[in-house]
């Protein structure tokens, strides 16, 4: 959808700022991803932000997927 307004996107999409602030953009295991922090040691997978059709169809890096990257930090 392509909308043509002079009218500011915060007053067409007034809850879009509050969901996009807690999103962080990061690369997972070479998939550019954007998570949103949980609280605790983990991570859920928001979007997949790559132009890799491949990384789309990777198992385990999904939308919705928790992801551990201090695991992945630490190499255990």
């Amino acid at each position: 959808m392509t909308l043509y307004t002079i009218v500011p996107e915060d007053i067409i999409f007034p809850h879009h700022h509050e969901r996009t602030a807690n999103l962080i953009e990061m690369i997972y295991n070479g998939v550019h991803v954007m998570v949103e922090h949980d609280g605790g040691r983990s991570f859920r997978i928001d979007r997949i932000m790559s132009t890799d059709p491949a990384d789309f169809m990777n198992a385990n890096i999904h939308p919705g997927a928790v992801i551990n990257v201090f695991e992945q930090i630490n190499g255990q």
